[in-house]
């Protein structure tokens, strides 16, 4: 996983759906993945065949003409060129990598038809995403509250904490927020603090490894994981805005929610903690310095 936050997680068949529709002509403000097609192994050609024939005869005339011919240095010279002309011949042509560009904003004449995109990853997600089982009841963030605020003026389809089932706990997965696209297409969204706020523990590590088995539960259930500090958050919670709304435009080609917030800023990144460092921030009181009503 990345080491600073914004954090996207793509599920392996939403990434094939971006590769397959060309969807990720969109500037983002987090990271993006570099997909480049591989090269296949194949068989020899044909052609391949007669260049070996070429080399043997190469071979057994290079000899013979050094011996018959004059000057040395002439034939040298001849049969240096005829050598380099081969090895072009032989230099295999790859195809170029499929680089992920980015753009300063969405561009309709490089997005495939947005109906025809939802229509087509509406039919790829049916019955393959996971589905809550509820309204959660695990107590909500000091810094989620003024976050749902924002957001929901953005995205009004969004829904704070909800409930998964989990069957290898006793307990539910709470999603801080989800969002879910007319497309299909659905979005967990996460805030991340260093530690909590009575206890002091340190929460969110990355050498905790929680989240990434949390992480991969929700894209092992075709859900895309967005996660923001909560730094990111409390400061610039139009420019995580932007970050969805990318995500958005990226996979399902909707640009609506971007062309809004494209005159917002990019969001900057936040690195990630280790257990030792958020001990260190708790003692330190770190979470005060950018929390308004900030309480232990």
């Amino acid at each position: 996983m990345s080491k600073c936050y914004p954090v996207v997680i793509y599920p392996s068949l939403i990434l094939k759906f971006i590769v397959k529709n060309n969807t990720y002509n969109v500037k983002s403000s987090h990271s993006i993945l570099n997909l480049s097609q591989t090269i296949p192994l194949t068989s020899k050609s044909p052609s391949s065949i007669y260049i070996q024939v070429l080399f043997l005869l190469v071979g057994f005339l290079i000899p013979l003409s050094f011996r018959l011919l004059s000057p040395l240095w002439l034939v040298a010279l001849v049969w240096l060129s005829i050598s380099l002309g081969v090895i072009c011949v032989m230099s295999p042509n790859y195809p170029k990598p499929a680089v992920v560009k980015n753009i300063s904003h969405c561009q309709p004449t490089t997005v495939i038809n947005k109906k025809r995109n939802e229509i087509e990853l509406s039919q790829l997600l049916s019955g393959k995403v996971l589905q809550p089982t509820g309204q959660s009841d695990a107590t909500a963030g000091v810094s989620e509250q003024s976050f749902y605020q924002v957001i929901n003026r953005i995205f009004p389809s969004v829904i704070q904490g909800v409930a998964f089932q989990n069957p290898e706990f006793s307990y539910p997965y709470s999603a801080d927020f989800v969002l879910l696209h007319s497309s299909g297409l659905s979005i967990d969204i996460e805030i991340d603090e260093p530690y909590v706020g009575n206890t002091l523990a340190p929460h969110h590590c990355t050498d905790q490894g929680k989240d990434d088995t949390r992480n991969a539960f929700f894209t092992n259930g075709n859900w895309i994981v967005i996660r923001f500090s909560e730094k990111q958050a409390v400061k610039y919670p139009l420019r995580c805005c932007k970050v969805i709304a990318s995500v958005l435009a990226q996979v399902a080609g909707d640009c609506t929610y971007l062309t809004k917030l494209q005159k917002i800023p990019d969001l900057p990144t936040d690195p990630m903690w280790t257990t030792k460092q958020a001990k260190k921030w708790a003692c330190a009181d770190y979470r005060k310095t950018y929390l308004p009503n900030y309480w232990k």
